[in-house]
């Protein structure tokens, strides 16, 4: 007999995940994949185009985003001097809150994965980036 897993387990954990950074560092999901981004990719200077495309979100939705007034505390908007393009990357205080959101994400994954071996955690990281792949790959 196989043992069935409540894949829709992975759904409360990303709830309370969400839940522990609105809590901790006043950040959504947006506002958190925009700092993770930016971080990531050494804060550098793109157009509202290319993030939306990085994000793979539409450019409507992300000019959404960079409206919030919590968003816009965070980003630096710069209009071009040549044509309608703006070029965004993090002000001072979104490169203060991605170092606080980098530190809530470190507690959070050692809270979670604090009685697993670091090849325990690399192995469940390359399954999961594995059924990630598949599951994307078997919707087009």
């Amino acid at each position: 007999m196989v043992n069935k897993m409540n894949v829709l387990i992975f759904n409360s954990v990303s709830e309370n995940i969400k839940r522990v950074i609105n809590k901790k560092c006043g950040l959504n999901l947006s506002q958190t994949r925009l700092l993770l981004f930016f971080d990531h990719h050494q804060n550098e200077t793109l157009t509202m185009g290319e993030l939306a495309q990085e994000l793979s979100i539409s450019l409507s939705t992300l000019s959404r985003q960079i409206k919030q007034k919590k968003t816009a505390s965070l980003i630096k908007v710069e209009r071009s001097k040549k044509d309608s393009s703006k070029s965004l990357n993090l002000n001072n205080e979104g490169l203060a809150k991605a170092q606080e959101l980098k530190k809530v994400l470190a507690q959070i994954e050692a809270q979670i994965f604090s009685s697993w071996s670091e090849e325990k955690i690399q192995e469940f990281d390359s399954k999961l980036q594995l059924i990630v792949n598949n599951l994307v790959t078997d919707e087009v």
